[in-house]
Parts: C-alpha cells; structure tokens; sequence
C-alpha cells in the first residue's frame, strides 16, 4: 500500500503533501501492526508485498481513527463534565472485523 492509495481511501487531494510526514509514518506503522496482528508477512514467492484489500481498508481505517478520535476518549461533554474512555481493543473493532479473515495466528481473538 503506498502513500497515494492511503490519501485516496482518507480523501486527502492526493496534491495536498501538507501531511505527507506523519501520514507516511502512520501508514508504516498500521502496515507493521496488520502483518502482527494477522501473523504474516502478506509476501508473496518473489518477496513483493501484497496486502489484500480487507485489510489494506483496515490499515486505512485504523489511521483514520488515529486522526480523529483522541487516544483513550470515546465521548465528551463539556456542561456535565462526563468523559468516556475505551481501550485500541475496542477502539480497532472495526478493523479487526476486516482483518480477521486473514488472522494466521492460532487462538482466541
């Protein structure tokens, strides 16, 4: 997955390189954490990466997530004074969903 299809799948102007930095360094990252997570290299018998699109949809919507929801807030109120806080786990549930099909690794998840 490159640097272009991550903006395409976020809607950031594929012109727009006002991000480009973190937005690279998050895609690294996501990428690193989908092969963890699923328990394998995605490479193919040449060594090329080849990141199915579930989870390529995942990668991109686990940075989205990181982009806008603060880590460890789900909700806010301001009159009440009322925060709620959620752990990755329950954060990445959506992200999961995409990549479990994929998941290589033996046990419970």
């Amino acid at each position: 997955m490159e640097l272009v299809e991550l903006k395409t799948r976020l809607g950031i102007p594929v012109d727009d390189s006002s991000q480009d930095d973190s937005l690279k360094i998050a895609l690294n990252d996501a990428i690193e954490y989908a092969k963890e997570w699923c328990g394998t290299s995605f490479e193919d018998e040449s060594g090329d990466i080849l990141i199915p699109s579930p989870v390529k949809k995942g990668i991109a919507l686990m940075i989205e997530i990181d982009l806008t929801v603060p880590v460890g807030a789900v909700s806010d109120s301001l009159a009440g004074a009322t925060q709620s806080f959620t752990s990755d786990s329950q954060r990445y549930t959506p992200v999961y969903r995409l990549w479990k099909p994929y998941n290589t690794k033996v046990g419970f998840f």
